[in-house]
């Protein structure tokens, strides 16, 4: 039998080959796959980071990472989940920080509860060993504060019931009134919003009045409450999120999950229909070709090769179907992450305003003793690895308390901004300022000159000396006393800063107004 031109159907069949496309499949299977091998990587992350902070979210985190063990890696994925890595990350490190202020108030309420007089023997042993009691995780970070809250109840219970005439009579007034500045003072470097923050200057307006040392150590034990809710919260808060996350995820990697053996099935799908168009195409050709003349039937055939072919096209246009609803899915599965990822976003601008915040003095608005902390020991590490000259002193306002008993406590709050303001304008960009607790401040200086730094230390004597500060009409003019010193030989920040708070103490003994180095 001789060739003849192409017929209609050999173009027919020609189309139905050309309509299949099993690489489009490969590709959204690959695509699938790799979003999978993300999520794993996340679960890990997510494990190494929360793991025994809440036995909920370590389940839930466990069971998401059981489910994609048997998936493949979604490449989309990946930058999404590194802003959620970073959160967790920030988020873990401001849970660590307030754990640490917590802790500081811990061990501050109780020895300030240890300096009451007239306590039992035996509650004041207990106490001791409370505060000598290493907490060693959250659970008994909070096992220790509801203990310390119950001495607290004991000691304020004892000393209201006392009878007048048996409550010890030689207390040391000075001593009171001392442990309600430093509780003040620390009330103002919190920074406590809402109903707890507005307690808590409640309290802090307390203290500045002339109360009973028992009001004392109840305002104490209402404030230690305070920042313990307050903290809870915040903690609650950041689960809720990360919990979130969590559902929100499992939820992506069970859609993922079902695309892919979506794709799966559609990729095999072709093959067969592949298969059976190729065994069509080749039962054609050998019947054109059959050169029995008798045993030859083209017609039928063509016929039955026809029908076969039309069988091939609806199947070919179902799995186009089929595909269109996959991609549908993909496409609802990014929406997904887009949202994701914006609440993350989210999350993170406020997770850094937090940590902005957390170094900063809520009431002077320069950084607290934290963040100084955090600076001394990256100036420690450059000053021993240059050997620069490092400058640190210590700066505190003369006779400030009078200003506060004298025009109250607000006048006192706004005089510290002032202050705090223009000692920062004195130093230079490298320079650093913090305020330390009440009316003292501390500054870094970092690689400055004897010159300069005997310059910078004058100006702001000199510059808080002729502040115009008047209140209720009347003009009153403060002044600062400093003790500075050098990082010397083998010395380490907290040497350094005794030095500097002795040279402070000289200064005051003086006759204050005074620059006295050591």
């Amino acid at each position: 039998m001789t060739k003849s031109t192409p017929s209609p159907l050999s173009a027919q069949t020609a189309q139905a080959g050309n309509n299949a496309s099993p690489s489009a499949y490969r590709e959204l299977a690959l695509r699938s796959r790799r979003e999978i091998h993300s999520l794993k990587r996340l679960v890990s992350r997510f494990i190494a980071t929360c793991s025994g902070k809440n036995n909920l979210v370590d389940q839930k985190l466990a069971e998401f990472r059981d489910v994609l063990y048997s998936t493949q890696d979604v490449s989309a994925l990946l930058p999404r989940l590194a802003v959620i890595e970073r959160m967790v990350g920030h988020q873990n490190m401001t849970q660590a920080k307030a754990q640490s202020h917590l802790d500081e108030q811990f061990h501050t309420s109780g020895e300030t509860l240890q300096r009451v007089t007239g306590l039992p023997v035996q509650l004041k042993r207990d106490l001791r060993d409370l505060l000598a009691q290493p907490a060693n995780g959250d659970t008994e970070r909070t096992q220790h504060l509801i203990k310390l809250l119950q001495l607290y109840e004991r000691a304020v219970t004892l000393q209201v019931a006392r009878p007048r005439t048996q409550q010890t009579p030689d207390i040391d007034n000075d001593q009171i009134r001392r442990v309600a500045d430093e509780l003040q003072n620390l009330i103002t470097e919190l920074d406590i919003d809402g109903q707890a923050g507005d307690k808590l200057l409640e309290i802090r307006r307390e203290l500045l009045t002339d109360i009973s040392p028992a009001t004392v150590v109840s305002l104490t034990l209402a404030a230690l409450k305070l920042i313990l809710e307050a903290t809870q919260s915040e903690r609650q808060a950041s689960q809720q999120f990360l919990s979130q996350v969590n559902d929100d995820l499992v939820s992506i990697s069970q859609q993922n999950t079902r695309a892919h053996d979506h794709a799966t099935q559609l990729r095999q799908a072709h093959q067969d229909v592949d298969q059976r168009l190729d065994r069509t195409i080749t039962d054609i050709e050998r019947e054109l070709k059959w050169k029995d003349a008798e045993k030859a039937n083209p017609e039928a055939a063509l016929t039955q090769a026809l029908a076969e072919l039309k069988v091939i096209a609806q199947e070919n246009k179902a799995l186009k179907n089929r595909e269109q609803a996959l991609e549908e899915q993909l496409a609802h599965n990014q929406n997904q992450l887009s949202a994701l990822a914006e609440q993350t976003l989210d999350q993170h601008r406020r997770v850094g305003d937090q940590e902005r915040k957390r170094l900063l003095d809520p009431l002077t608005r320069v950084y607290n003793r934290a963040a100084l902390n955090d600076r001394l020991e990256h100036e420690y590490r450059l000053w021993k690895k240059y050997q620069r000259e490092f400058c640190l002193a210590v700066i505190d306002l003369d006779h400030f308390k009078q200003v506060n008993q004298q025009f109250g406590y607000e006048v006192g709050d706004k005089a510290l901004k002032i202050i705090a303001r223009s000692i920062y304008q004195c130093l230079r960009d490298t320079d650093f300022i913090a305020r330390f607790g009440g009316e003292e401040f501390v500054i870094l200086l970092p690689d400055a000159d004897d010159e300069t730094r005997t310059d910078i230390l004058a100006n702001i004597s000199h510059t808080i000396r002729k502040l115009p500060l008047k209140f209720k009409n009347e003009r009153v003019s403060i002044s600062v006393s400093i003790g500075a010193t050098l990082f010397q030989g083998e010395d380490t920040p907290t040497p350094v800063l005794k030095r500097a708070d002795q040279a402070l103490y000289q200064a005051k003994n003086s006759g204050r107004n005074q620059i006295i180095w050591c």
